[in-house]
């Protein structure tokens, strides 16, 4: 390494002398992580089971409360891509805010933003999420392994075991670096970089980093040093991010000078960005959600496990005493329901050996039920099982649940937003970005094929636009969700100004609203039993009226039925096995109806 040492070319900007600290930083950061790492790396063991791969969990695990939760958060959180509603100040500038708009939601679509934001969100749920957001400068290159096309922004998932950040900062905003781990092609690296003369192909994992605790074992295996799977040489490099410097530096991860030294001129936030939902105070890791949830998960299923092996120690045995063998045989003997004689039926008898403990089962009960407590109400967000008895209080506690997750979508919603208007940076400011647009001429079917030219972006300035993403634009909506809203807005509006609509030229279109309702309930039968294009009632003859009675009279009878919960029959359960007793009420709720 002597001749690329005396070559340095970067020495200017980043002397050798501060390129050894920075290694030992981050050298020191790694192993300061390595417990999260770790206790990352049991939790993804505990979320697969045993029946996942040869390196998943070492005991079984029935009662999967992790991966329930974990399904439920991440669905809720990240189960479509985002839409942006950007708006300005300046009246004369909406048109070209309005081709942004649509420009950028074609451009979140282009690069599948949902599948990386969904595993940004999951790996929040388990630690931190990370994602870096950049610009492929040439034409279409691999970078960290993902292919992109010409001078496409890009947004890539960054996993926490090759992930490095200042760990002596209290916050992220405060890191004197922050960056990642990634492997290329060592003939690419050696013609595209500087200093790389002897520069040698590398393992999958540096063997002094290997301390087997690589989520990517749990499906790979962990021989993890070998290139068999590889038909190039590939080398693993770091890219750091020094904020302080402004510079972003690869090293090769085998130990020598920088390939590369530049001066980082993409936005402020720089090319990283964290998602995590429970800060630490004084601390710069936060509290993972699963983190919170493994106790309870854990005792759980130990306590099941143990109640199976009760199970099957289970034993039914037949004693009798000597001189009722024969009668024992008959016994043993005879199929389900068949008659046989009994001389002495007091010297015969069944006896039970084994079997679970029915307070420990009582206490499983209660485990589960407390998970379900501490993850904000899985029955509730999930849809498993109704809380309430009645549909009122049904919703008033899906309301108050919502609320338990509404600070985990607003952090959701605000890394959203932070990365779509670096996006929108990267986008603007290329000279080549032409998205293609099509606009609706309001009031009409009609729609207008147009561009959003960079001649036209180059007439104002990025920072004069102001973006708002919708909150709720990555919540999934069910076709019977959107049918509920849709009844919302006839009963509360349409239905309402009718006769102020009708002033304005506005009425309802019953035939587009029944087929709308049709295609959401796939209903296809709509046509047998409905006639469309008839003749309008207005111009068909009048006919006589038969009229309806002077005076009709209704009555409203209310019978109170108990609702069965899960909860609720849980609680009966519980009581019963711990032999107390339950009320008349508590028994109707536990069997219902």
């Amino acid at each position: 390494m002597a001749d690329e040492t005396e070559n340095y070319e970067f020495s200017d900007v980043l002397p050798l002398e501060q390129v050894a600290k920075l290694r030992g930083a981050v050298k020191h950061s790694r192993l300061m992580l390595e417990p999260f790492r770790k206790n990352r790396f049991e939790a993804v063991r505990q979320y697969v089971g045993k029946h996942y791969s040869d390196n998943g969990s070492a005991d079984k695990v029935p009662v999967n409360l992790l991966a329930l939760a974990v399904l439920i958060y991440r669905r809720s959180l990240s189960s479509r891509t985002p839409k942006t509603m950007i708006s300005t100040k300046v009246p004369d500038l909406k048109p070209s805010a309005y081709s942004f708009e649509l420009g950028l939601n074609h451009l979140l679509e282009e690069i599948n933003y949902k599948f990386t934001l969904r595993r940004v969100v999951l790996d929040a749920l388990f630690s931190i999420g990370i994602a870096k957001v950049g610009q492929s400068a040439t034409g279409g290159v691999e970078i960290d392994g993902v292919f992109h096309d010409v001078g496409q922004p890009y947004f890539d998932h960054i996993d926490l075991d090759d992930w490095v950040h200042d760990i002596s900062a209290k916050i992220y905003e405060q890191v004197q670096y922050a960056g990642h781990k990634f492997r290329k092609p060592l003939d690419y690296v050696k013609a595209n970089y500087a200093n790389t003369r002897n520069l040698q192909a590398s393992y999958k994992e540096p063997i002094e980093e290997a301390t087997g605790d690589d989520v990517r074992s749990i499906s790979r295996g962990s021989d993890r040093h070998t290139d068999s799977d590889e038909y190039r040489q590939y080398v693993d490099l770091w890219e750091l991010w020094l904020p302080l410097e402004n510079l972003i530096v690869t090293l090769p991860c085998a130990g020598g000078p920088p390939i590369s030294v530049e001066e980082w001129t993409g936005p402020e936030r720089g090319p990283y960005h964290i998602l995590h939902f429970s800060e630490v105070p004084g601390q710069i890791m936060p509290l993972a959600p699963v983190a919170a949830w493994m106790d309870i998960h854990d005792l759980a299923n130990r306590l099941y496990n143990k109640l199976g092996r009760q199970a099957e120690r289970q034993r039914d045995i037949l004693g009798y005493s000597g001189e009722a063998a024969d009668q024992a045989k008959r016994i043993g003997d005879a199929g389900d329901g068949e008659m046989i004689q009994m001389d002495q039926p007091g010297s015969s008898q069944e006896y039970k050996f084994g079997g679970i403990d029915q307070a420990t089962l009582a206490f499983v009960i209660h485990n589960r039920d407390l998970f379900s407590w501490l993850a904000g109400n899985l029955d509730t967000l999930g849809g498993l099982s109704p809380q309430a008895e009645t549909l009122g209080q049904e919703e008033l506690l899906q309301g108050n649940t919502s609320k338990m997750m509404e600070d985990m979508r607003d952090l959701t919603q605000t890394f959203n937003q932070d990365v779509i208007e670096d996006l929108g940076s990267y986008v603007w400011h290329d000279p080549f970005w032409d998205p293609p647009i099509v606009k609706k001429v309001a009031g009409t079917d009609i729609e207008i094929a147009t561009t959003f030219s960079p001649e036209e972006r180059a007439e104002n300035d990025f920072v004069e636009y102001n973006f708002s993403i919708d909150p709720y634009a990555a919540e999934f909506r069910s076709p019977a969700a959107k049918l509920q809203t849709m009844m919302h807005v006839i009963q509360n509006l349409v239905i309402p100004l009718a006769p102020m609509m009708a002033e304005q030229g506005i009425f309802p279109n019953y035939e587009g609203m029944l087929r709308v309702f049709a295609k959401y309930t796939d209903m296809s039968e709509l046509d047998e039993i409905l006639t469309f294009g008839g003749e309008p009632m207005a111009q068909r003859p009048q006919t006589t009226n038969p009229g309806r009675p002077a005076v009709t009279r209704r009555e409203n009878v209310r019978i109170n039925k108990p609702g069965r919960t899960r909860r609720g029959a849980d609680f009966a359960l519980s009581q019963t096995l711990l032999g107390g007793g339950v009320q008349k009420s508590e028994a109707a709720a536990a069997v219902g109806p």
